[in-house]
């Protein structure tokens, strides 16, 4: 579930909440992940991109405990309608196992975004009233 809360200076706020679910190895286990984004949009004459600043909270139910915490900045970069390139920076911070584990990375993800058009339905027959035949209320 996302919640989007715009803030001062076109700065928008996302609070975004979900669970995963997993098996391995025959042995269940379930994750809750809370993400919260700043982000603005700039344009450059008619081109807009959008940077932001995240952080993301793991609790994991095998651990019992938030185990990782991901930092987060990029910028997201539209290609057209359809098509926009997310370069990022991420440090993450992972508490789960013993020793505690720092990573940090670098990434660039391809976001891909299709409709599908629906067809209008065929209109249903417009039943005329004829009052020689109706008769009147």
């Amino acid at each position: 579930m996302i919640s989007h809360f715009p803030l001062v200076a076109g700065i928008l706020a996302s609070d975004r909440n979900r669970v995963d679910l997993d098996w391995k190895n025959g042995v269940f286990s379930w994750r809750y992940r809370n993400k919260l984004t700043l982000q603005r949009t700039f344009a450059i004459r008619s081109y807009h991109f959008v940077p932001y600043v995240a952080a993301e909270v793991f609790y994991e139910s095998q651990y019992s405990k938030f185990s990782s915490t991901d930092l987060y900045a990029g910028c997201l970069f539209p290609v057209g309608k359809h098509v926009e390139f997310d370069s990022y920076y991420e440090h993450e911070n992972d508490t789960g196992k013993s020793p505690n584990r720092q990573e940090n990375y670098i990434g660039l993800a391809l976001y891909l975004y299709f409709s599908l058009k629906s067809q209008p339905l065929s209109p249903s027959p417009v039943h005329k009233r004829n009052p020689k035949t109706d008769g009147s209320f």
